[in-house]
């Protein structure tokens, strides 16, 4: 019995480090995201809209929306 436990609390635990993970990547995303706007509109959103511009776009928000929707599927739901 006491083995059983010991599992459930390791798995526990590896779900928690899980949850912290996430948040701390999301904590630096969004942070570094604060740093560069100005930079990004500088030199993405106020020049001409070409397909680099559209890549990063891309590569930039498509990771941000990842990053929420990790978030959101690791908090619980109550």
């Amino acid at each position: 019995m006491g083995s059983s436990k010991s599992a459930t609390i390791e798995e526990a635990r590896a779900l928690m480090v899980d949850e912290f993970v996430i948040y701390a990547m999301m904590a630096l995303v969004s942070y570094e995201y604060l740093l560069t706007i100005r930079q990004e509109i500088s030199m993405i959103w106020r020049r001409k809209h070409t397909a680099v511009t559209w890549l990063f776009v891309s590569n930039r928000y498509l990771m941000l929306a990842s990053f929420i929707i990790a978030v959101a599927t690791a908090s619980p739901q109550t």
